[in-house]
């Protein structure tokens, strides 16, 4: 990926460790999960939820 996709450290440890493609399919399964529990990502509590489910999609635990 050209730039982070994330803000911060975070993006910066998915730049390194992620492909796009694999971040690709984070984005639609991540879609999947918000539509399903109802998460609302503009409440950072909420959204800090996904983080530990993305590390673990990604296989980068360090992202948690």
């Amino acid at each position: 990926m050209e730039s982070p996709p994330l803000a911060g450290e975070r993006g910066v440890k998915v730049q390194q460790n992620v492909c796009a493609e694999c971040w690709q399919a984070w984005l639609e399964q991540s879609t999947l999960l918000i539509n399903h529990y109802g998460i609302q990502v503009a409440d950072p509590a909420q959204r800090r939820q996904l983080y530990p489910v993305m590390a673990e999609f990604l296989n980068v635990k360090e992202l948690a």
